[in-house]
């Protein structure tokens, strides 16, 4: 089971990478374009601000996973930093559970959200609105597996450098 969860937080990882950058490279595609219409042209593109905002928060939230897989997500790192490895293993599992639980309450709420928007379509292109909110239920869920992985697969010897250094003094 342990190697499937890696296995799977790994190829998760390379599509979040693949499409994140895809989108941004669209993003900057679309707005460049947009803005030479406007300005060049005297030609506004209408569709081009609903499907930047789509994009923009599928870039978002399919990227948000990448950091959990990095183990660079947001923590107090001068606390975790100063911690004995043991203690760092422990603290680092809770945070993550914590997450774990967070983001499974908001895959459950969001899918909600994307139930009810989904019979609505953006005025300017054929996307339905649920679309939106999709994008933060799949990130949630990439995210999720990778959080399982980091406290299947993390050790004390992980620790920051400057923990094991605490120890040793």
């Amino acid at each position: 089971m342990k190697a499937f969860i890696h296995t799977l937080s790994e190829v998760l990882y390379k599509i979040s990478s693949v499409v994140t950058s895809f989108i941004l490279v669209a993003l900057c595609l679309i707005i460049d374009y947009s803005v030479i219409m406007r300005f060049i042209f005297n030609s506004p593109v209408q569709w081009q601000y609903e499907l930047t905002l789509v994009g923009l928060c599928w870039a978002i939230f399919i990227g948000m996973p990448m950091t959990f897989h990095m183990q660079e997500h947001m923590r107090l790192t001068f606390v975790t930093d100063r911690l004995k490895p043991d203690t760092w293993r422990i603290y680092m599992d809770v945070i993550d559970v914590l997450l774990i639980i967070f983001l499974a309450m908001g895959v459950y709420y969001s899918s909600k959200i994307v139930k009810t928007t989904w019979v609505q379509f953006y005025q300017t292109i054929r996307i339905r609105k649920g679309v939106y909110y999709l994008a933060f239920t799949v990130g949630a869920c990439f995210s999720i597996i990778h959080l399982i992985d980091n406290i299947l697969n993390r050790k004390p010897e992980d620790a920051p450098a400057i923990a094991k250094e605490a120890t040793e003094a």
